[in-house]
């Protein structure tokens, strides 16, 4: 890491492009990544994939949070916490592998891939989970461009079952 300085760091945590192209990069449109305009626009463009809005009567809450899947701003993808299937529980190499296929899914309609994921911070319900959980992220992930990755223990996910949740941030 010669050559990074504590400027460096505080820049990259503000946006600022110093590693790169990434904050000048042009934004995307959601949906239209094809188009020319899809390029065209300012830096302060936000665009946003799949709002979820509230609705009642959900076992383990009483209301859904009003949140983005994904939100692109600045040659970023954000992604909210991903997790699996409510309705298709399974140990956590099932739930892991869910997981990354709806990230998958998700920086695809953002118009990019894993091999650009910037970073990722995992939580897992229990750490004994750890070993099964890298195997499936370890056969998922672009072992030529791995992404930081952060992962914590939570032991009360969303809902009862669920045993990891990833969020992640990648570039376009």
């Amino acid at each position: 890491m010669d050559g990074i300085t504590r400027r460096d760091f505080t820049a990259a945590s503000l946006g600022v492009a110093a590693f790169g192209q990434l904050a000048s990069a042009p934004a995307a449109h959601a949906g239209d990544a094809a188009s020319p305009q899809a390029r065209e626009g300012t830096s302060l463009d936000i665009q946003r994939i799949g709002i979820i809005t509230p609705t009642s009567g959900l076992p383990a809450v009483s209301v859904s949070p009003v949140i983005s899947l994904a939100t692109i701003h600045g040659g970023l993808v954000y992604l909210c916490g991903v997790t699996a299937d409510a309705a298709k529980l399974g140990d956590v190499r099932d739930q892991t592998r869910q997981v990354l296929e709806r990230i998958d899914r998700l920086l695809a309609r953002a118009g990019t891939s894993k091999s650009k994921m910037l970073s990722a911070q995992v939580w897992l319900s229990d750490m004994s989970l750890f070993t099964d959980h890298n195997e499936a992220w370890n056969a998922w992930v672009d072992p030529n461009n791995p992404p930081v990755r952060a992962c914590l223990q939570s032991p009360a996910l969303w809902r009862p079952g669920m045993l990891v949740e990833i969020m992640a941030t990648a570039a376009l």
